[in-house]
């Protein structure tokens, strides 16, 4: 029988912090349906990382801490907690946080 699947923010208190894009993180995907579907929640510590196409598409829930994105353009979208965004893979970005940020994400890979 499948049931709902509970994303936690509690659980990354037991995940083991690696380092990604310079910074140590922690990731638990709480479902993996396979075919490049994924959701689960995520904490980082303040980074920066700029890339020329954002490498998924992904939606996320900021629970904790403040997201910016720099656009190529000059514009500016800021994030905190309680919102929501979706960024379509392929996006020109800089992700930019000055401090540590957690976040409820869904990721399609393909």
């Amino acid at each position: 029988m499948s049931k709902a699947v509970r994303l936690a923010a509690g659980d990354l208190d037991a995940a083991e912090a690696v380092l990604e894009e310079g910074a140590m993180a922690k990731t638990v995907v709480h479902l993996d349906s396979g075919g490049g579907l994924s959701s689960g929640v995520w904490e980082s510590e303040a980074f920066t990382w700029e890339t020329d196409g954002y490498p998924v598409d992904e939606t996320c829930v900021i629970i904790e801490g403040v997201v910016e994105f720099r656009y190529p353009d000059g514009s500016i979208e800021t994030y905190g907690p309680g919102e929501a965004f979706a960024v379509k893979k392929g996006t020109p970005l800089v992700w930019h946080q000055d401090g540590t940020v957690k976040k409820f994400f869904v990721i399609r890979e393909s």
